[in-house]
């Protein structure tokens, strides 16, 4: 019999690691294992069908029903109560070999479903900082997990540092890297740039960053850079891809006030394919300061596509980035990130070492392949009635 994993996901929307779990879980099937993905059982407005598993159900994975369950984002002592007892009604008369969750929501109603039943349960941390030890993870980490991934090796060495104040036995922490689909982005899938549609010179030395034009997200110290880079390194051009609703403020406006217009260009929300061909455009990437997904998955896209990134020292980056190997870890200055644009600028065959070793690094690391192979590992590890 093949192993059975449930995957358990209270969110109905499509936004943090969504992508990841579902790919986990398509990644697992594909080697066998009996996995099924569940998702918030709630409604979106207008009565349509929630989009998480909307999206499950068009690539493929394979579902779990579980009538009675809802597991909501935003979680209250009742809806928590008829939860617990709709999933364990459901772990008796069917038990999978592992309970997998994904968020603090679905991880507390699983735990407190399975107490008692031998039905180990797995929780994914995608945090790229410690949280806080709280009572509530003191119950669900120390009490109700068997085992905790911690996708940043950071992460989970501080929880290791502090099990005692965590409630968790430091040997139950692991670190398992964020995967990313290295087959869509791929540079050998010969994807064709889309420079002239961004409004990018063909000879240009082409810098990106993808990230919501949110006001935390350091903006003003990337427009600033780019224009001390511009003095020695004149062919620079800036894409930036994303939206916000304080974009006005945050990027279109300072880019007019410092001159910058000839060479900063907004490409607005991309998606599919012309997302991947607007990476293929890039010579290097930039990424500043983590947004709402900690795994910051832009950056593994960016590495899987060949494309040196430039980042600080903030949260997860520096387990993503190697300094030197496949991009450049910088201080939160525009003098440094304006000298690691220059230094790269002047360097193609530099560029091109590191383009080539940020691809090779992200199909070792990051392939969902890799992933699926070790947690099939961890699951077949786990005592039985742990």
């Amino acid at each position: 019999m093949p192993l059975r994993v449930l995957h358990l996901y209270s969110n109905h929307k499509l936004t943090g690691p969504a992508e990841l779990a579902l790919e986990t879980v398509r990644a697992l099937a594909l080697r066998g294992v009996d996995a099924r993905f569940f998702s918030s059982d709630v409604k979106e407005q207008g009565g349509r069908t929630r989009r998480v598993q909307r999206t499950a159900r068009e690539r493929g994975v394979p579902e779990a029903e579980l009538t009675g369950l809802r597991l909501p984002k935003h979680i209250s002592p009742l809806r928590a109560l008829l939860d617990v007892r709709a999933l364990r009604s459901h772990l008796r008369a069917d038990p999978p070999d592992v309970v997998h969750c994904h968020l603090p929501g679905d991880h507390l109603v699983a735990g407190l479903a399975a107490r008692g039943l031998g039905v180990p349960v797995v929780r994914t941390l995608y945090d790229g900082t410690p949280p806080p030890p709280t009572a509530r993870r003191r119950l669900a980490w120390g009490r109700l997990t068997r085992v905790l991934i911690c996708a940043s090796e950071a992460v989970a060495q501080a929880v290791r540092d502090r099990a005692e104040d965590y409630g968790i036995d430091p040997v139950r922490v692991v670190h398992f890297a964020p995967p990313i689909d290295v087959r869509r982005f791929d540079p050998t899938r010969g994807l064709a740039p889309r420079r002239e549609a961004l409004g990018v010179p063909e000879d240009a030395f082409c810098v990106g960053i993808v990230a919501r034009m949110q006001t935390h997200r350091r903006f003003e110290l990337l427009f600033e850079a780019v224009r001390r880079a511009r003095a020695e390194a004149p062919s620079l051009h800036l894409v930036v891809v994303g939206r916000g609703t304080h974009q006005e403020l945050v990027a279109r406006r300072p880019v007019e006030e410092l001159g910058l217009g000839d060479c900063v260009h907004f490409s607005g929300y991309v998606s599919g394919e012309d997302y991947a061909r607007t990476l293929a455009s890039f010579d290097a990437k930039v990424f500043l300061v983590p947004g709402s997904d900690g795994t910051c998955r832009a950056v593994r896209e960016a590495l899987a596509m060949g494309v040196p990134v430039v980042a600080t020292r903030r949260g997860m980056l520096p387990e993503l980035v190697r300094d030197g190997e496949d991009g450049l870890l910088v201080d939160e200055t525009p003098a440094a990130l304006a000298e690691a644009l220059v230094t790269l600028a002047r360097d193609p065959e530099r560029r091109r070492v590191l383009a080539a070793e940020a691809r090779r690094g992200a199909v070792e690391r990051f392939a969902y392949e890799v992933l699926a192979e070790r947690l099939e590992g961890l699951y077949r590890d786990l005592p039985t009635g742990a």
